[in-house]
């Protein structure tokens, strides 16, 4: 049972996906309808601002926001985008991750501690052949 139905309010209910397509008709549907004339719309006690206005500055504040996602797609796709990589990252669990941090953590100081030994060599090396005499020199 859907939670709306167990008496939860509305906003509980939790994320809504919403396919680019259907959002975008929706809203411009709305847009496009308006009160027939001599119908008129009940005003809420807000000083005087009616239910219409109210409605035109959200579908305008709307429109405004799907406008400035249109390189992802518009609203809709970028909400469904969000909810692909909410289900991808739910796949991961957070010792998975700790485990892997902590593995790359110890190979790290592995190849610090191989790269000072192989410094010292070297650094050896170079102070052994310093003082080994030349072919011409003689011992």
């Amino acid at each position: 049972m859907h939670p709306c139905h167990l008496g939860a309010p509305s906003w509980q209910a939790g994320a809504v996906d919403i396919a680019g397509d259907l959002a975008r008709a929706v809203a411009s549907e709305l847009l496009t309808h308006s009160a027939p004339l001599g119908v008129s719309v009940h005003e809420i006690g807000t000083g005087g601002e009616n239910v219409r206005d109210r409605l035109e500055r959200i579908m305008s504040s709307y429109e405004d926001m799907d406008r400035r996602f249109m390189a992802a797609g518009g609203l809709g796709s970028l909400l469904n985008l969000y909810e692909q990589v909410r289900r991808e990252l739910e796949r991961v669990s957070f010792e998975e991750l700790d485990r892997m941090t902590l593995e790359i953590k110890n190979v790290i100081e592995a190849l610090l501690k191989m790269d000072y030994e192989l410094r010292k060599v070297h650094n050896l090396k170079l102070a052994f052949e310093a003082r080994q005499p030349g072919p011409g020199n003689p011992g």
